[in-house]
């Protein structure tokens, strides 16, 4: 009897022993999995999109000289990045830390594209192009300006998403109203920033066209989301008192109209500029969530919302980080239900590229380290996809060069 008892403390020790290291080794750096991957030194500021036919598309850009860049993506096809495609070269393309270009597809095919254009007028003056491919020749001829004024004021952070294989859905900041604005006539309501929306299609045209907010933050990321055939839309608004919490509205694929928008989670942050730190959305079925960066007092950090109803009713937020997260955030919902959040997490002039598994009812795992970079603007914003049954990490990695790093995380 007294060694059938010390056998089962030994197995219970043994088991407690295991399941302690795979804690540890949960917490660890997961540098193994980091790939090879087609940006070449010099390139940066990724953007990751998974298609209806599960390609991956990852986007970039690439400073070749001086004042010359290049467009660039590449698509991740049985294991394996393709040969990268350039969109573009250019000496006038924006190039920003915060906004980027992306490129979206449908059905194993890059549909649309966008970048920004730096035009005459200013530092941040600067206009939308978004580009279609010609099926013959293959390249990106068909370039349209969805906004269609020509003010030289701030047109950018741009979200697409396909409706079919020749139309997009898009939002976009529009600064059209910004357009003379004085430092002193910043509150002026009647001269803020906007959220606007078109269905451009391959043909040139631009139709469905709309103003979702007439007063947004300045300069934060949107996101868009499809969702049984409608498309949500989240962002962060701006309030005549400063408030700038992160909003959403959807959009009726039926009458072309978006709702009026309404807040997420009413955090009442209120900041007197722009933080440059947008929202993501991830869908899956009536499977909404929302994640985003707040820094209101007492309770700033990663806050993260769930709805089952289609983003009617969102449950109250998680806070997923909060002490050392700069945010800089993105989500995903893989295809078997499973949600996961990655956020930038600063230790001095380090940034440390988490990603964390978030349980339904909550709850979280605890969060991996998958990459490490600059804490400083140069390294822009991490993104995140699934590709089969691993999560693909893109960031801009900062030294000994610039370049773009993945990592594939298994889950």
């Amino acid at each position: 009897m007294y060694m059938y008892k010390l056998r089962q403390l030994l197995v219970l020790f043994l088991l407690f022993l295991f399941l302690a290291t795979c804690q540890r080794d949960l917490q660890q750096p997961v540098y193994q999995y980091t790939l090879n991957n087609p940006g070449e030194v010099g390139s940066r500021f990724p953007y990751l999109y998974k298609d209806n036919q599960n390609t991956l598309y990852m986007s970039w850009i690439t400073n070749i000289e001086e004042e010359i860049d290049a467009l660039q993506y590449s698509t991740f096809n049985d294991g394996r990045w393709t040969v990268p495609q350039t969109v573009s070269v250019a000496t006038d393309f924006f190039v920003n830390w915060a906004d980027f270009p992306s490129v979206v597809g449908i059905n194993g095919e890059a549909s649309a594209v966008h970048w920004l254009r730096k035009v005459e007028g200013g530092t941040y003056a600067y206009h939308v192009q978004i580009g279609f491919q010609d099926e013959e020749t293959g390249r990106w001829e068909q370039i349209i300006t969805p906004h269609m004024d020509d003010t030289p004021t701030e047109h950018g952070f741009v979200t697409m998403q396909p409706i079919d294989s020749t139309r997009v859905l898009a939002i976009w900041l529009d600064g059209r109203n910004t357009d003379g604005r004085a430092h002193h006539e910043y509150e002026d309501m009647t001269k803020s920033m906007m959220l606007r929306s078109a269905v451009i299609s391959s043909s040139g045209e631009i139709s469905e066209k709309r103003v979702i907010d007439e007063t947004v933050c300045d300069c934060c990321q949107t996101d868009l989301a499809e969702i049984n055939g409608d498309f949500l839309a989240v962002y962060r608004g701006r309030t005549s008192d400063e408030v700038r919490d992160i909003m959403i509205s959807r959009f009726s694929s039926a009458d072309g109209n978006w709702s009026d928008p309404v807040p997420v989670h009413e955090d009442d942050w209120k900041i007197q500029a722009c933080p440059v730190n947008g929202p993501r959305i991830a869908v899956s079925g009536d499977h909404v969530a929302v994640i985003w960066y707040t820094g209101v007092e007492m309770n700033s950090g990663v806050k993260l919302a769930q709805s089952f109803d289609g983003g009617n009713n969102f449950e109250e937020p998680i806070l997923i980080a909060n002490e050392g997260a700069l945010g800089r955030t993105d989500l995903l919902i893989t295809d078997e239900g499973s949600l996961f959040a990655s956020w930038m997490h600063q230790e001095g002039d380090t940034g440390y590229v988490m990603l964390q598994e978030i349980n339904e009812d909550g709850t979280a795992v605890e969060p991996i380290t998958v990459g490490t970079t600059a804490s400083s603007r140069t390294s822009g914003f991490p993104r995140i996809a699934q590709s089969d049954d691993h999560i693909f990490v893109a960031w801009t990695q900062t030294e000994p060069v610039v370049r773009v790093r993945t990592a594939r995380v298994p889950f």
